[in-house]
């Protein structure tokens, strides 16, 4: 029998037109455009779309409304009244006191804990940032996540991968079966009662789900069957071929580009997040490296301010042993002795802050040639620079809104809400999918014979429907549709949160920034004032005849004033790089700054300049 259900014989030498156009339209199907959107997209949803665009341009906006765009004066070196006046004893006065700025690079800022004697290392900032940021274990951990998420959009985008299937099978069957006797044959069974055949097939697949929301797949498959010992059948033995063609659609619920490709959007946002976080623990990790080194030599400065304040009082101390015999009392010099002696305890005090700051810095780096346990001694080589600061509110608002992490990463998790609200917006249509298939058969006593019944559309089926489907009431899809626009709502304030906390970062930052620079002025002149009061006390001493108790306690006075003094300088110094370093990570610009650029290579996925 050469006749199959819903078939229809093909004119002899191709496709009949109805052929053809069935192919070409589950042909045409496959390539629906990647744009494809809802049926029944809800203009109330694009006005809510505006409304939440509306929102984040209005947060921001209100940050800067009252902002001038004119940056500030800037902040740098003038001479004041008493700068002039001492202008020319500068270089002698520069001379006299504590010498912070050399940062002591003969003095030992180890506390002893082995009996080997500490390894001193020069270490640069840049190089100190540069060990953290490609060595910092929180930092690598970020990098390992970041893997994580690009694995999960290959994964995401591996569900429109093309699939291939095939199989292969042989059936051997020996069995009894119900015989068919004739009317007036008597007791003869026209067809036998025993089944005995051997039958092989193959069969292959090719297929893929579609952008547009359906499935598109292409399946071959021949067979052969032969019946052992019986001349019943025709053909016998038989080859029997189909070529089946099928797509499936939906219409309302699943249909479009948008739910379709959903989950490759939303771990490109996962990926995106995670970039940021990355680029988050990069900057908090620069500003840290930044506040440690100097920590580091602030530390330093205090630990050769009370050094120098040892080495004179000593001076003093010698002088009066001296003088005993002429005009000094037991009592001065007891009280020299005394003095010089809690000069030391600050020495060993300062060298204690030292050592500690040291093991933070190298703890921060986590550097193999500079682990926290070895016994080595750092010496930063960068002082503090008392450059100019000109403060510009509105830029550096913008440079955050555009650059900080946590206001990116809200911003996409608006996106991925978003996504989110389109898809339950999506699941609240009716399931209405399309199913159709397309088919040509044959079967002959020879393979070939079958693939040309096949080539020649002798046999074709076509199929066609529609299943239809729709909760009553249609509940749990409505509420996670408006679970998924509480979500959004969430994320905006989310978003107006992190603009907030980032615009209080950069104006914290700023007035930092401003009053450190302006204490770095102040406390120069502080400090000048103080070496020119210690020097005239100098020239006084050289005049007396007899040194007495009062001017005693007034020159260490004088030398603790100015010791002081020095440690105020240096420390509004080091709190003004600190404050740059704060000001840069709020900005979102540290990484610029310090010449750090994100890779997409695994091996190296940062480059240091």
């Amino acid at each position: 029998m050469h006749t199959t259900l819903h078939s229809r014989r093909a004119a002899i030498g191709g496709f009949t037109p109805v052929s053809r156009a069935a192919l070409a339209v589950i042909s045409l199907s496959c390539l629906l455009p990647t744009a494809c959107t809802s049926p029944l997209a809800s203009p109330s949803e694009e006005r809510l779309s505006d409304r939440l665009d509306a929102a984040v341009r209005t947060s921001t906006a209100r940050e800067l409304a009252q902002v001038a765009a004119e940056p500030a004066a800037a902040v740098q070196s003038s001479d004041t009244d008493v700068e002039r006046m001492l202008e020319p004893r500068r270089v002698e006065l520069d001379a006299i006191g504590p010498q912070s700025a050399t940062l002591g690079s003969t003095v030992s800022g180890i506390v002893p804990l082995t009996g080997e004697a500490p390894t001193r290392v020069t270490l640069s900032l840049h190089g100190a940032i540069e060990a953290a940021v490609r060595n910092n274990l929180d930092v690598q951990t970020a990098q390992l996540e970041k893997s994580i998420t690009n694995a999960d959009i290959v994964r995401a985008e591996a569900a429109f991968d093309w699939v291939v299937g095939a199989g292969a099978g042989f059936d051997r069957i020996d069995k009894q079966t119900v015989g068919i006797l004739f009317p007036g044959a008597g007791d003869t069974t026209v067809l036998p009662s025993v089944t005995n055949q051997r039958n092989w097939d193959v069969s292959s697949s090719i297929g893929r789900k579609l952008e547009s929301g359906g499935t598109f797949s292409l399946s071959g498959g021949t067979g052969r069957v032969d019946n052992v010992d019986s001349t019943l059948y025709t053909p016998d033995p038989a080859w029997s071929s189909a070529l089946v063609l099928g797509l499936t659609q939906p219409l309302m619920r699943g249909f479009g580009s948008e739910v379709a490709l959903a989950q490759v959007h939303l771990a490109n946002n996962d990926d995106r997040f995670e970039q940021e976080a990355v680029r988050a623990r990069l900057l908090n990790v620069v500003a840290q490296t930044e506040q440690a080194y100097w920590m580091l030599v602030s530390a330093r400065a205090r630990l050769v301010s009370a050094e120098w304040l040892v080495s004179v009082g000593e001076q003093v101390r010698d002088v009066l042993a001296k003088r005993r015999e002429f005009d000094a009392t037991l009592a001065q010099y007891a009280n020299a002795v005394a003095t010089v002696e809690s000069r030391k305890a600050m020495v060993l005090e300062a060298r204690r802050k030292l050592s500690q700051a040291g093991n933070a810095l190298k703890l921060i780096m986590n550097d193999p040639a500079l682990p926290v346990g070895g016994e080595v001694d750092v010496v930063p080589a960068d002082a503090p620079s008392d450059a100019p600061f000109v403060a510009n509110l509105r830029s550096s608002i913008e440079s955050a809104i555009a650059r900080a992490p946590a206001i990116q990463q809200a911003l996409i998790g608006i996106d991925s809400a978003t996504i989110g609200v389109t898809v339950t917006d999506n699941g609240r249509l009716p399931q209405l999918d399309l199913a159709t298939s397309m088919s040509w058969f044959g079967l002959e006593s020879g393979f070939g014979d079958t693939v040309d019944d096949i080539v020649d559309s002798d046999y074709v089926n076509y199929a066609a429907g529609l299943q239809f489907s729709q909760a009553i009431g249609n509940r749990a899809a409505e509420s996670e549709y408006r679970k998924a626009r509480l979500r959004r709502s969430q994320a905006v304030v989310g978003y107006e949160r992190a603009v907030a906390n980032s615009v209080m970062q950069v104006k914290n930052a700023l007035v930092d920034c401003v009053a450190y620079r302006e204490l770095v002025n102040q406390n120069r002149t502080y400090r000048l004032a103080q070496a020119e009061n210690l020097r005239a006390l100098i020239v006084d001493e050289k005049t007396l005849a007899a040194l007495t108790p009062e001017f005693l306690q007034l020159k260490f006075q004088l030398q603790n004033g100015l010791a002081l003094a020095e440690d105020a300088y240096f420390a509004s110094l080091v709190n003004y790089q600190n404050a740059l370093a704060s000001l840069n990570q709020a900005m979102g610009t540290g990484l610029e700054a310090n010449r750090i650029e994100i890779t997409s290579s695994l091996d190296d996925p940062l480059r240091v300049e």
